[in-house]
């Protein structure tokens, strides 16, 4: 990693951890620099403003999220391994980021600019997981009898949304392990028992 991204990262992490405990509209530029310590310059350089930091904060959680990511999923995957794979990143990057969306949801209600960012983005990552399940509702390896949008709304009810409610009531933080965890694949196989032709199910 170069010096510039692990300066941007430092300061994207300062800005995360602020905006969850602070809220964005309290959170300066000054305190995120001084968290991440750099001089307040250098992220202005980087990011212009707080905006740009937020916007910045998005696309980190766009790149993380399976409905973006299962557009580029290879060939040589399964949809099981696809999915399952998904199911991973979508519980790491929930219980790593978790929190940030939570307040930046409810602030979104009083400041313009995150409910902007906000905009589309759960939808979008909904659609993009409902397509990709429709695609393989087409090849079969999906039950073709239930809605797509209802098949990804049931993947991320037992991924992200699993670990939201783990966090708003307070019974974080999980000891898990996203590579290996057995709670992870137990979920996924909830999942995978309503939403699998019974070919693949075999």
């Amino acid at each position: 990693m170069s010096a510039v991204q692990d300066t941007a990262d430092r300061i994207l992490d300062a800005a995360s951890e602020l905006f969850a405990s602070r809220g964005y509209a309290a959170t300066t530029t000054r305190a995120i620099s001084e968290k991440a310590g750099v001089n307040e310059v250098t992220l202005f350089r980087r990011f212009d403003n707080k905006i740009g930091v937020l916007k910045a904060l998005g696309e980190r959680f766009r790149s993380r999220q399976a409905g973006h990511a299962a557009a580029a999923a290879p060939d040589s995957e399964s949809v099981r391994e696809t999915l399952m794979r998904l199911a991973r990143m979508e519980i790491a990057s929930t219980a790593e980021s978790g929190a940030l969306a939570i307040r930046l949801a409810f602030d979104a209600r009083s400041v313009p600019e995150i409910a902007e960012l906000l905009g589309d983005a759960v939808p979008a990552n909904l659609e993009g997981l409902a397509e990709f399940m429709a695609e393989h509702q087409a090849s079969g390896e999906l039950r073709s009898d239930l809605d797509p949008k209802v098949m990804a709304e049931a993947f991320f009810a037992l991924t992200s949304s699993y670990v939201m409610y783990r966090i708003t009531m307070g019974v974080l933080p999980m000891a898990l392990d996203i590579e290996t965890d057995e709670g992870i694949e137990q979920l996924f196989d909830v999942f995978w028992s309503g939403a699998a032709a019974k070919e693949e199910q075999a």
